[in-house]
């Protein structure tokens, strides 16, 4: 996938938990707990979800480096995930 594909997907996600956010503002090196008022679970549920749409694991310890749109979409992207079918 390419890093405009995660990052459509990621904010799909995104959406999903902070539907009220206007994600066209969001800048890519926001950090999104507090940019859109997410709490610690509504993260993880949203990390969970995307792992099993792209069937890629995403270890729990790596959650606290994946603060921000682009810090989830090279993680995405060195992880070589396909799109799961």
């Amino acid at each position: 996938m390419s890093n405009s594909e995660l990052e459509k997907l990621v904010k799909k996600h995104l959406r999903s938990i902070a539907p009220e956010a206007d994600l066209e503002e969001l800048s890519p090196d926001d950090e999104l707990g507090s940019a859109l008022d997410i709490d610690s679970m509504d993260f993880y549920s949203m990390m969970v979800a995307i792992s099993e749409e792209l069937d890629v694991e995403i270890p729990e310890e790596e959650y606290g480096k994946l603060r921000d749109l682009n810090s989830i979409v090279r993680f995405l992207d060195r992880s070589g995930v396909k799109l799961a079918r």
